[in-house]
């Protein structure tokens, strides 16, 4: 089996490292749900500067200056979809950053409805955010050939100042 095959290329390890110092930190790096004692979806949330990716990516740039939190991924496990988990899950992340003093939480979902493959639905769509209280803030806008398009949408009430 080849080392990216088992996760230990460079790519990988670099990744593992990355979550497991977001781990330790006092600040969870998500939030999980549970149905009973099984897992079943996740949310990843915290300050926008801490997902390097989302802070320097050209498809969501930043809206204003406030330091907001951003939802960069959720996913819900095949049999807990169409129930509510992933509302619910992103409602929380909005209640968590909240608490510890966010003044506003951000999501950049797929611009589109079109239904997609499981490993590229993480990001979420426009409809799903919506249905949580987020509000659309800024549209898409021009990325890359084979880029996702995707929308900035903030939680209901933290809208930018005009």
């Amino acid at each position: 089996m080849e080392q990216r095959e088992r996760g230990l290329d460079g790519a990988g390890a670099k990744r593992r490292a990355a979550l497991g110092a977001l781990a330790k930190r006092r600040r969870a790096p998500g939030l999980i749900a549970y149905r009973g004692r099984e897992a079943v979806g996740w949310v990843s949330v915290g300050p926008r500067l801490d997902y390097h990716r989302v802070a320097r990516s050209k498809a969501t740039p930043p809206v204003d200056e406030q330091p907001v939190w951003v939802i960069p991924c959720i996913t819900i496990r095949t049999e807990a979809r169409g129930q509510g988990v992933a509302t619910a899950l992103i409602r929380a992340a909005v209640a968590y950053a909240a608490e510890r003093g966010a003044p506003a939480v951000e999501a950049y979902p797929r611009a589109d409805g079109k239904r997609v493959h499981d490993e590229w639905a993480f990001y979420g769509t426009e409809a799903l955010f919506k249905k949580a209280g987020f509000k659309k803030v800024r549209g898409t806008l021009p990325v890359p050939k084979g880029w996702t398009p995707r929308v900035t949408m903030r939680a209901a009430g933290t809208m930018p100042r005009t």
